[in-house]
C-alpha cells in the first residue's frame, strides 16, 4: 500500500533517472581528473628522481589542505569532508611518487 506522498518504485526511479545520470556524469569526470592529477604528480616524481629532489615536501601538502579547506567553505562544503578526501589523494600520490622515484634511482645506480 502506497504512503500519502510517496511514488511508487517505478515512479520514483523515473523522477530521479535525470539527477542519477547527471551524477554518474560528475563521477565519471571527477575519476577522469584523479587520473590526470595523477599524470602531472608522476611528472612531478619524474623531476624528483632526475633532480634528487626529496619526495615528501610537508610544506606542499600544508599547502594543498589549505587551499582544500578554503575552497570547501566557499563551496558550501565541510572542510573536513573535502580535506578526509585529499589525504586519501594524497597518500595515493606519495604512494605512487615513491615507487616510481625509487624505480628511476634503481635504474640509475645499475647502470
Amino acid at each position: 500500500m502506497q504512503q500519502h506522498g510517496q511514488l511508487p518504485q517505478a515512479g520514483a526511479s523515473n523522477i530521479l533517472q535525470p539527477l542519477r545520470n547527471r551524477l554518474d556524469s560528475i563521477n565519471l569526470q571527477v575519476v577522469d581528473l584523479l587520473s590526470e592529477r595523477m599524470r602531472v604528480c608522476m611528472g612531478i616524481a619524474e623531476l624528483k628522481a632526475a633532480h634528487g629532489i626529496a619526495m615528501m615536501q610537508p610544506g606542499r601538502i600544508s599547502y594543498v589542505l589549505e587551499i582544500v579547506r578554503e575552497r570547501s567553505k566557499a563551496s558550501g562544503l565541510r572542510s573536513e569532508y573535502t580535506e578526509s578526501i585529499f589525504k586519501l589523494i594524497i597518500a595515493e600520490t606519495c604512494t605512487q611518487e615513491d615507487l616510481l622515484i625509487n624505480q628511476r634511482l634503481s635504474r640509475g645506480i645499475s647502470s
